[in-house]
């Protein structure tokens, strides 16, 4: 049996930020998440196709660029990461 974390160690940490992906990463055997793209093209770990629920913005993710993208808080001081920024060995 695998444990898979879904959006990281969303409990205890925003999901999808790269706190609830290593917290997740102790716990789990491998760690889920969701990828959006900016307006500028860059791909964005975020669940949900606009910004409300999650994070002080509101709209859709792909209507802001990665910097406007980073001002933003995703829960707990945590910002938006991208894809690259996660996806490290």
């Amino acid at each position: 049996m695998l444990i898979i974390g879904h959006r990281g160690a969303r409990a205890t940490r925003p999901e999808n930020t790269i706190a609830a992906i290593l917290e997740g990463s102790r716990w789990a055997d491998y760690v889920e998440v969701d990828v959006r793209i900016s307006q500028d093209g860059v791909l964005v770990v975020i669940h949900d196709p606009t910004l409300d629920r999650r994070t002080n913005g509101t709209g859709c993710v792909r209507e802001y660029t990665l910097a406007e993208l980073k001002r933003l808080d995703a829960g707990e001081g945590e910002p938006i990461p991208t894809l690259a920024e996660v996806n490290r060995p």
